[in-house]
């Protein structure tokens, strides 16, 4: 009889931790990235500073929100390029020039 109780046990034990869920959240939302970009250049996206272009060159990404969106290349104080994009899905590249 104990036998029979301690397989109950291990069995309920055993059956308690089978169960294992994972969850995973995936980020799709579209992204840019920039080429040919000075050292000291700054990257704006509708007017609010991300950080150094260079941070977002290939293969670093940006992820924004689908839509239109302005933007900008500031270098010292000056803007040296400025593009409307209008992202709906996936990555796009803007190539500096």
């Amino acid at each position: 009889m104990k036998t029979f109780r301690m397989i109950i046990c291990m069995l309920f034990f055993i059956g308690c931790a089978m169960p294992v869920t994972t969850v995973r959240s995936v980020d799709n939302r579209p992204s840019i990235s920039v080429s040919r970009v000075n050292v000291q250049a700054d990257l704006y996206v509708d007017g609010i500073r991300m950080g150094k272009a260079t941070d977002f060159e290939e293969p670093n990404q940006l992820k924004l929100e689908a839509g239109t969106h302005r933007v900008s290349i500031v270098e010292e104080g000056k803007t040296t390029f400025e593009q409307m994009i209008f992202i709906e899905s996936e990555h796009k590249n803007i190539i500096v020039r």
